[in-house]
């Protein structure tokens, strides 16, 4: 499953780069900044939002004068503190977005984002000696909604909300909840 998707993306990837060369223009960048999350249900009481970061890079499409697609690849340090401790989650996400520039240097952005977990801590979760009391799972998708704002033809200025639509947390309704301030460095 995990290689149908990742040949599949590879060939929406190859297509987009195809119809960049020939329509308009490609960048490439880098991009970093802070993560504030959180979990989105009523599954837990008490949580505390988690401050972390991101990093990673990205490629901006110019489809046509003002719109625009951008496929990233992250690395987020999210979680949030829910009572019985600070459950840590490392993540790999793809969002994929589009962008449409209201100005030329103000856009709003929206798209999915598939996040594969690589770590977390849920096994130092505990009650008395049974089974760990949270269970993640691997594979969340989300949707994304932001703005940015282009300073010059190589910085961009971003703030972008992530939905979270699958669970995060097996056997509860738990989704994340991520808000994304950050900039990206085209080359």
């Amino acid at each position: 499953m995990k290689r149908l998707f990742l040949s599949t993306l590879c060939f929406v990837f190859i297509g987009f780069f195809l119809q960049a060369q020939s329509s308009g223009r490609l960048l490439y960048g880098a991009k970093a900044g802070i993560n504030v999350s959180t979990f989105l249900g009523r599954d837990y009481l008490d949580i505390t939002p988690r401050i972390g970061f991101y990093a990673g890079g990205l490629a901006e499409f110019q489809l046509t004068d003002a719109l625009y697609f951008q496929p990233e690849a992250i690395l987020s340090f999210q979680g949030a503190d829910l009572g019985a401790g600070n459950l840590k989650l490392v993540y790999f996400h793809i969002p994929l977005m589009g962008k449409y520039h209201i100005t030329n240097e103000i856009a709003v952005e929206v798209g999915p984002q598939l996040g594969i977990l690589l770590s977390d801590n849920g096994e130092d979760f505990f009650i008395q000696d049974t089974a760990p009391t949270v269970d993640t799972k691997t594979v969340h998708l989300g949707l994304n909604v932001g703005a940015g704002y282009r300073l010059n033809p190589n910085i961009y200025f971003q703030a972008r909300f992530s939905f979270g639509l699958s669970k995060v947390i097996k056997d509860t309704d738990t989704k994340n909840g991520l808000f994304q301030a950050g900039a990206s460095y085209f080359f």
